[in-house]
């Protein structure tokens, strides 16, 4: 298991043309598989890669998959980030790469790190999200873009092409800040305003709701995703019962009873913050 750090501005490969643009077209796009197909297209000009997902970690929030593609069916890279993003994403050494370069939004590095199939420990992450589709590699392009929000572009591999070689892993280097870049502009190309607002209140809600803990925090965002208290229960791994009891805790000490109270607000909190 390795990871590099590449300087955001250093492509330096010749690319084909149809799929670059291809790619670049599709950004923005709201087809699920849209992106994810076009960067599967331009990386495989170059490398043997048989899947692509791209999600985005916001705070304590479960990962989001942000589009996905395979040579093979798309539904095998959703059921896996399926079950990748309710289960088993923290046993992903990818946090622990997270956790470890600075939140700097002048120039944020873009982080490639590799990881094979024998390098995850946890039996059922390795079985589920890699074994069950035959994946035995995996190259991660990981780029922050805010102060609690990373993105990453997974390129996976089967095993009937073996692990990536040194060759094409420093092709991959080569083109990193490209999709670095494109799955950066393509999150934040957000119509409805989604994606801006749920940075914001991760980023600020310990500071403009100082008095929750961290697991009311935690129940008070998924609550403001509009999350039902089932799904904030699956994500949280712990008893709907308890999400009710951390949200009637949470909503005593902002002094509301509703959704819409709460939503007014962390609004009404985050303005008078900026201010």
């Amino acid at each position: 298991m390795q990871h590099w750090t590449v300087s955001p501005d250093s492509t330096r490969l010749e690319l084909n043309i149809t799929a670059l643009s291809r790619l670049i077209g599709a950004i923005g796009s709201t087809q699920q598989t849209s992106i994810a197909s076009a960067a599967l297209d331009l990386v495989r000009t170059r490398i043997a890669a048989h899947h692509c997902s791209m999600l985005s970690f916001e705070g304590d929030r479960n990962p989001r998959l942000l589009s996905g593609a395979s040579v093979r069916s798309a539904w095998h890279v959703f059921n896996a980030a399926s079950a990748y993003s309710h289960s088993f994403f923290r046993q992903d050494d990818l946090l622990r790469v997270i956790a470890r370069y600075p939140a700097s939004f002048e120039a944020p590095p873009v982080i490639v790190h590799h990881q094979r199939l024998e390098d995850i420990e946890c039996p059922d992450y390795r079985a589920q999200c890699y074994e069950n589709v035959d994946i035995i590699d995996r190259l991660a392009i990981l780029v922050r873009v805010a102060k609690s929000q990373s993105l990453a572009v997974n390129f996976y591999r089967d095993r009937s092409a073996g692990h990536y070689s040194e060759t094409e892993i420093h092709d991959l280097l080569g083109m990193a800040p490209l999709f670095a870049s494109c799955i950066a502009r393509h999150y934040a190309f957000d119509t409805d305003g989604e994606s801006s607002f749920r940075g914001a209140v991760t980023d600020e809600l310990s500071d403009i709701c100082p008095q929750l803990t961290v697991r009311e925090r935690e129940v008070v965002q998924r609550i403001l995703d509009g999350a039902t208290t089932e799904r904030i229960a699956e994500d949280l791994k712990i008893r709907p019962t308890t999400v009710i009891t951390y949200r009637t805790r949470a909503y005593e000490k902002l002094g509301v009873s509703s959704r819409r109270e709460l939503f007014a607000t962390v609004l009404r909190k985050r303005n008078v913050a900026v201010r």
